[in-house]
Formats: C-alpha cells, sequence, structure tokens
C-alpha cells in the first residue's frame, strides 16, 4: 500500500473486520516525482536516496524500500501466499503498481488487486464523494473494498507489464495521474506555474506559498519536492527574495517582480 496515512487506515479497518487482517507492505517513496532511472551499477534504492539529498542536502534518509519489496515477495513466493496491491486513483498508487508489476510475472496468480477507481465511498461526515486516495477513506468504508478484491490477468500483466520501463526510458521527475491507469511524464518544472500564481505583489514566507501550492496541484507526498522547486526559483532571479535562502522556507520571503503573472489552473492528480 503506498503511504503510511493509507496503511493506517488499513489497519483500523483490520480491528472492524478480522478478514481483512493481513501484513502491510508501506511504500512511503512517492515515485511519482523524481528519478527512477538507474545509472549503470546504480541499485534503485541508490538512485532515491541520491534523489532525497538532492531535495534536501543534510537529510541523512537511506531508502531502502526497493530491497524490502525483493525480501517481501521472496517470502510470499515461497510461502504461497497472495499478495493484495490496493490501488487509488492517483500518481503516487499508479507508479508504484507498475513498479511492482513486473516482479510478479513469473508467478501468475500470486498478485492481486483492489482498485477504486470512480467508485463511490461515505466520508466521516455520511456524505458520498470519491476518493483520490485510500488515506481519505474511513476505516469502517474498507471494509467495502474487501468485495473488489480480484487476482491481476494476464492481459493485465501484458498491457501493463511494460509500463515501468516506459516511464524510466522516459527519464523525467514529474509523472502525472491522467485517469485509468494512465500515467505521463512531465518535465521537472511541470509544477512551477503553480507556484508562481500562489506568488503575490507582497512579500510572503516561502513557507506559505508551499503550503498554498500543495492545495493547487494536490500532490500526495509532495512537500520536500515543491520545497526544493520554491527554492530553486527563489535563486532563479525572476523573484525579489528577501532572508537567508541558505535557511528553512520560513526564514525567506518572496514577491514578485513587475507585471502580474497569470495564474495557472490546478493541476489535479
Amino acid at each position: 500500500m503506498a503511504g503510511q496515512a493509507a496503511a493506517d487506515n488499513l489497519k483500523n479497518a483490520f480491528e472492524l473486520d478480522e478478514n481483512l487482517r493481513g501484513e502491510i507492505l508501506v511504500f512511503n517513496d512517492q515515485l511519482a516525482l523524481g528519478p527512477i532511472m538507474m545509472e549503470e551499477g546504480q541499485s534503485f534504492d541508490e538512485l532515491r536516496t541520491a534523489y532525497l539529498q538532492i531535495l534536501n542536502p543534510e537529510s541523512q534518509e537511506s531508502m531502502q524500500e526497493d530491497a524490502a519489496l525483493k525480501a517481501w515477495i521472496e517470502r510470499a513466493v515461497a510461502e504461497e501466499e497472495p499478495v493484495c496491491f490496493w490501488l487509488s486513483p492517483c500518481a503516487m498508487d499508479v507508479c508504484a503498481y507498475y513498479r511492482i508489476l513486473p516482479y510478479f510475472k513469473a508467478y501468475p496468480g500470486m498478485l492481486h488487486i483492489i482498485a477504486i477507481s470512480g467508485l463511490p465511498f461515505l466520508n466521516e461526515k455520511g456524505q458520498l464523494f470519491y476518493p483520490n486516495t485510500f488515506a481519505q477513506i474511513p476505516a469502517r468504508e474498507f471494509i467495502k473494498t474487501k468485495r473488489l478484491l480480484r487476482e491481476v490477468t494476464p492481459s493485465e500483466f501484458e498491457t501493463d507489464g511494460d509500463e515501468w520501463a516506459r516511464l524510466c526510458a522516459e527519464n523525467t521527475w514529474v509523472r502525472t495521474y491522467e485517469g485509468g491507469k494512465k500515467i505521463i511524464s512531465r518535465d521537472v518544472s511541470h509544477y512551477d506555474a503553480q507556484i508562481q500564481a500562489v506568488i503575490g505583489t507582497e512579500f510572503q514566507k516561502a513557507s506559505k506559498i508551499l503550503n498554498e501550492s500543495l492545495k493547487k496541484t494536490a500532490i500526495q507526498h509532495g512537500e520536500a519536492f515543491l520545497s526544493w522547486r520554491i527554492r530553486t526559483l527563489a535563486t532563479s532571479g525572476q523573484f525579489q527574495t528577501q532572508g537567508d535562502l541558505n535557511k528553512g522556507l520560513k526564514d525567506f520571503e518572496l514577491k514578485k517582480i513587475g507585471a502580474e503573472i497569470t495564474e495557472a489552473a490546478p493541476v489535479m492528480e
């Protein structure tokens, strides 16, 4: 399952329905952002660790998810225990699905899926809504999802199995969700227009610009990436700055220089 918040909701659902219970492997790496094309001799975890250090040079985080995934799949195969991937209609989940799919091609029948794209649920207030992520679904509503459990079909392995290789070959830093299971590769500056639209004619703290940009782009777990893009724009000379750009986003401010920038439409994931 992609994202700790989604996994937490599922764990809470375990307390309501024992038939849902099982071991959860959580993917916290936001694969819709950052490089995914490895260099020769480089592991995927090494690539993603280096990416995190680009976003935050002081980061000590070492990515180990790919190694954990491989070990988990090997154990599942050895124990003949089918695996279920929970797929919501967002770039993070679909990219994770494409990432794991090739590992299961040699083990037909092992990979199952619960997909909720286009399906209605009830929120905490009892109102009907269409969630973009499992993190939005109350624990009691997870009980309904078990009826959606199905095996990934041979035709899906054929049609979806090469998608991860395609995304890697396209070698971009942004991938967006376009409905169904469609993912489009975008330039690293894809969300810059939404950031620029937030920056006004008066100085604002970069931290406030980040919060408003997150609302416009609706990226899951995109805080570190957007923070990096804000800092990149701040040092580009196209905005007036004050404060220390070498410190946190609360320590410097930005405002427009000259003409207003036309507000961009929100990019929905």
